[in-house]
C-alpha cells in the first residue's frame, strides 16, 4: 500500500473515526454518515477499488486499532456483501447494487446463520420456491451484522432437497421491503453495528437476483467465509494492537513506589511476550494475503489456523492489557475496555474456534501429518 494511501487512511481515522468511537459503543450508535465517507475514499470496499488482499487487511487492522465496531461494519459491507456480488453477480445485479454499496449509499447485510443452525449450514431452513420467473423466499436469519439498517441483503436459502444439505443452497440478493422484519439483538461488544434477527416472509425476487448458479450457493458462501475469516483475523490483530498501545502508554507514565510501571520486569515481559505473539500471527497473515484471493481455497487450512490463533492470542493480549492498566482497563471510556468486549466475537463470527479446528484436522487427515508440517 502506497505511503499516500497509508497517510490518507491514518488521517481519516484520526479525523472521522476516533472522535466518535466511544459514542458508537456507548450509545449503540450506527454511524451511517461515516460509512458513506469511508465509501467516498475507497476504504469501505478496498478489493472492489482494486487494492489487493494484503492492503485490504492493513486497512481493516488500522481501523480496528481505534474502533472494532467500525472495522466490523467495514467487514460486513466490504467482504461479506460487496465482494460476493463482485465475484459472483451477473451484470444486472452489479449495475443495480455495486456502485451504491461501495459508496455507502446502500447498506448491506449477509444472512447466513439461523436459529436452528449457526455452524452447520447444511441444515439451513430458509426456503426459496420458484414461481414462474420469480422466487419467493421465507425464513429466519440470526446475527446479521448491519441487519437492522440494511437496504439490501444476501440471503442464503434452500432451493432443493434438504437431505442434500449444502448441495441445494442458493444465494439471493434481496432488497429490503415490507416482507423483511428486522429485530434488534443486544450484544455486549461491537455495539453500533446493527446486529439483528431477520424475519423473511414471502419476499419475491427476480431470477436475476441469484449470485452464481442455482443450488451452487455453497461456492458463494465458502468464498465469502474465506475472505471474511482473513478480515476478521485482521480485526482481532488490530484490536490487540490498539489495546497494547494504550497499555504501554499507561505503563510509561504510571508511578509505582517511586518508579514507572514499565520499569517492572514482570510488566516488560508482558509486552515482550505479546509482541512475540503478534509477530507470529502477522507473519502467517502476510503469507496468506501475499498468496492472493485466487489461492484462498488452497490455503483454507492456513486461514483457519490464522483465524483460530489471531482471535485467541488477541484475546489473551487484551486481557493482559486490562491487567497492566488495572481498574482503568476495566473502566468505560478506554480502548482496552471496548476491545475486551469486542474481541470475543472474533472467536465466533465467520466460523467458531471449533469449526476452524475441524477444518485443520480434516486437512491433517486427508494430507497426512508429514505433508502439512
Amino acid at each position: 500500500m502506497s505511503e499516500i494511501v497509508i497517510s490518507s487512511l491514518k488521517e481519516f481515522i484520526k479525523r472521522e473515526i476516533q472522535p466518535i468511537a466511544e459514542k458508537i459503543d456507548r450509545e449503540d450508535y450506527y454511524p451511517r454518515d461515516l460509512v458513506s465517507k469511508m465509501g467516498d475514499l475507497g476504504f469501505l470496499s478496498p478489493l472492489y477499488e482494486g487494492l489487493n488482499l494484503s492492503d485490504t487487511v492493513s486497512i481493516i487492522e488500522e481501523i480496528a486499532k481505534i474502533s472494532g465496531s467500525t472495522a466490523l461494519i467495514q467487514d460486513a459491507q466490504g467482504e461479506l456483501v460487496i465482494e460476493p456480488i463482485r465475484v459472483f453477480g451477473n451484470n444486472k445485479v452489479k449495475r443495480e447494487y455495486l456502485d451504491k454499496l461501495t459508496k455507502g449509499k446502500l447498506i448491506g447485510g449477509f444472512g447466513l446463520s439461523e436459529p436452528c443452525c449457526g455452524s452447520d449450514t447444511g441444515k439451513i431452513m430458509t426456503k426459496a420456491e420458484k414461481n414462474g420467473s420469480y422466487w419467493k423466499i421465507s425464513g429466519r436469519k440470526m446475527w446479521t451484522t448491519q441487519g437492522l439498517y440494511a437496504d439490501v441483503y444476501l440471503i442464503v436459502a434452500r432451493t432443493g432437497d434438504p437431505k442434500l444439505r449444502n448441495k441445494t443452497l442458493s444465494v439471493f440478493v434481496v432488497p429490503r421491503s415490507n416482507c423483511i422484519k428486522s429485530n434488534k439483538i443486544e450484544v455486549s461488544g461491537n455495539r453500533g453495528t446493527g446486529t439483528a434477527e431477520l424475519e423473511i416472509n414471502d419476499c419475491v425476487v427476480e431470477e436475476d437476483n441469484i449470485l452464481g448458479d442455482i443450488n451452487d450457493g455453497w461456492k458463494v458462501v465458502k468464498y465469502a467465509l474465506l475472505v471474511g475469516r482473513v478480515a476478521i483475523s485482521a480485526i482481532a490483530i488490530g484490536l490487540a494492537e490498539g489495546s497494547l498501545a494504550e497499555a504501554y502508554e499507561w505503563a510509561l507514565n504510571r508511578d509505582i513506589a517511586g518508579t514507572k510501571l514499565i520499569e517492572k520486569q514482570g510488566i516488560q515481559w508482558y509486552f515482550s511476550k505479546n509482541i512475540a505473539y503478534l509477530n507470529a500471527v502477522k507473519s502467517l497473515m502476510r503469507e496468506i494475503t501475499n498468496d492472493g484471493l485466487e489461492n484462498l481455497q488452497k490455503n483454507e487450512d492456513k486461514i483457519s489456523s490464522l483465524k483460530f490463533l489471531s482471535s485467541n492470542i488477541s484475546q489473551e493480549i487484551i486481557d493482559n492489557s486490562v491487567q497492566i492498566m488495572g481498574g482503568l482497563g476495566y473502566a468505560k471510556g478506554t480502548r482496552t475496555e471496548r476491545a475486551y468486549r469486542d474481541i470475543r466475537v472474533t472467536r465466533i463470527g465467520e466460523g467458531t474456534d471449533e469449526v476452524q479446528l475441524n477444518i485443520i484436522y480434516r486437512y491433517l487427515r486427508n494430507k497426512g501429518i508429514e505433508s502439512i508440517m
